[in-house]
């Protein structure tokens, strides 16, 4: 029939086409007969070069933002270190003052025996604490050496203890004239000693003066600074305990608190006192000293030696 042989002719056509084309597509993969499209090498290496600058300038800025907040640290960290040092040394030199100005012959428990209140001894002290190696490691200039305690005074007016250091702390890495900080630090503190009440109360009324008295005192003193009030400790060896006499004439006997039975080695005793005692740190060797007006004083008599 003429119409299905026409319908026929018209599939074939359309095959053929179909695979004409599928073989030009092939073709043109296979050898590029296509123009293809390409990224200037001009334009690449323009933004190579620009991330170069880029890193070359950034980089260094970097660098020096990390080594100056590392010098920052380093010396935080330094004056951190001796600040440690001046308040535990200054504070055992003030504990220290107390004992070295009532004791005799230079009795001290063990832990102070080593104690000294001059400024060799605290500038010594000061730097051990520290650590002489670390502080010569450190950003201060010269090291340990380059520390000065110029203006450190040991029990000074009103038994002042002040212990004054300064120094030099360099950055790590120089910038033009800048090559560091001049720093101080300072210890400042009184020795326990004690105040002076006698000038605190002498606009007081003359009728009625201020006295010092004890807890268990049957005294009152007009003198703060009686040796009643201040007792003198001396060490004896255990074996002359017997052999020994206070200012009265009297034997000493074991101190209640501190002494036991069979003592021996190093004993302490005062001239006022009647009882010996196995540690220098013993209550019955200090006095509370109370400041009362005489109208208070109760029953208690006026003191043989001050008054």
């Amino acid at each position: 029939m003429p119409f299905l042989r026409s319908l026929n002719a018209n599939k074939s056509q359309n095959k053929i086409k179909s695979t004409v084309n599928s073989l030009r597509t092939h073709l043109d993969v296979l050898f590029q007969t296509r123009p293809i499209k390409r990224v200037s090498s001009f334009t690449s290496w323009k933004l190579s070069a620009s991330m170069t600058v880029e890193a070359a300038v950034v980089l260094p800025l970097f660098l020096f933002f990390i080594i100056q907040v590392m010098s920052a640290i380093n010396m935080i960290g330094v004056q951190s270190r001796l600040g440690a040092a001046l308040h535990q040394i200054g504070n055992k030199m003030a504990f220290s003052g107390y004992i070295h100005e009532k004791t005799s012959n230079n009795i001290l428990p063990d832990a102070l025996a080593s104690v000294a209140l001059t400024d060799v001894y605290a500038k010594n002290q000061v730097l051990n604490y520290a650590g002489r190696v670390y502080l010569d490691k450190s950003c201060i200039k010269s090291g340990s050496s380059g520390i000065s305690f110029t203006g450190t005074s040991i029990m000074g007016n009103n038994d002042i203890i002040e212990i004054y250091i300064s120094y030099y702390a360099k950055p790590l890495v120089t910038i033009l004239s800048f090559d560091g900080i001049a720093m101080s630090q300072c210890y400042y503190g009184r020795a326990w000693t004690g105040y002076d009440v006698q000038s605190a109360v002498s606009n007081m009324d003359d009728n009625d003066p201020m006295v010092y008295v004890t807890e268990t005192g049957t005294v009152y003193h007009t003198n703060h600074n009686c040796t009643y009030l201040n007792p003198s400790i001396t060490s004896v060896n255990a074996g002359e305990i017997s052999n020994s006499r206070n200012q009265s004439g009297g034997k000493y006997s074991p101190c209640e608190r501190c002494a036991r039975s069979n003592v021996q080695g190093t004993l302490y005793i005062t001239s006022q006192g009647s009882s010996y005692h196995t540690s220098v740190t013993c209550p019955g060797l200090k006095r509370t000293i109370y400041t009362i007006p005489l109208s208070q004083a109760g029953g208690r008599r006026k003191c043989s030696k001050c008054g």
